[in-house]
């Protein structure tokens, strides 16, 4: 059991960080990243570093990123609040540091906006096993339709990078655009775009870019999934 602040603090998921015996940047900064040499199959394939290639473990963090939740902190200088997909960090020079919290501040809240996407959304986590696995991806979708014509979306993937990843450039590509397969299709190759896989998790690339579609498809489906 895990409190909701403990789940979006949840640390990257990489064999090698919890391997101390093994180099990692993410657990001491300098010593170098052990999964790009080696075995990398769950690793990212979006938004990693030279210093740290690990993917976060949450499924909640990446449907609370769809819904542009925002996060609630309070520290010695009062309180603030964080947009979801700024309050979690890509490795970029500095993977040890997970969130864009002070060392003071702690979670009190998690706000969910007024309106969802109640009627057209979906959740799809494709993993090794059907219990008690991560994801190797995860894709949470949400859409607004009127008719057949997407009026707004969300869109967020896991498993694929370092915090969960949200495209705002492919939520824009679904706005105003009809729920296709084919237009589902572009959205996915743009998502993909900037993929960089390594050795092992090349499929991770493919795999993602049908999640997508699949995802939207079944959020545009009639009721809630």
């Amino acid at each position: 059991m895990a409190t909701n602040g403990g789940n979006l603090l949840q640390r990257t998921r990489c064999y090698y960080f919890y391997d101390t015996g093994t180099p990692c940047n993410k657990r001491n900064p300098g010593e170098g990243c052990s999964a790009i040499e080696g075995f990398n199959r769950i690793h990212a394939i979006l938004g990693a570093s030279e210093q740290c290639i690990a993917t976060h473990p949450s499924d909640m963090c990446v449907a609370l990123a769809a819904l542009r939740a925002l996060v609630r902190v309070t520290g010695r200088n009062g309180e603030r609040t964080i947009p979801f997909d700024q309050f979690h960090r890509l490795p970029g020079d500095t993977p040890h540091l997970d969130a864009n919290l002070t060392p003071d501040e702690v979670i009190t809240g998690i706000d969910l906006p007024p309106e969802g996407f109640s009627d057209h959304y979906a959740y799809l986590k494709l993993r090794d096993r059907a219990s008690y696995a991560f994801a190797l991806v995860s894709v949470a979708a949400g859409l607004k339709l009127e008719g057949n014509t997407v009026s707004e979306a969300g869109l967020a993937l896991g498993g694929v990078a370092h915090k969960p990843w949200r495209d705002e450039h492919a939520e824009t590509l679904l706005r105003g655009k009809p729920a296709t397969r084919d237009q589902f299709t572009i959205v996915a190759n743009a998502v993909l775009e900037s993929a960089r896989p390594h050795r092992d998790n090349a499929f991770k690339v493919e795999m993602a870019r049908r999640a997508i579609v699949r995802a939207l498809e079944t959020a545009t489906a009639s009721g809630a999934h």
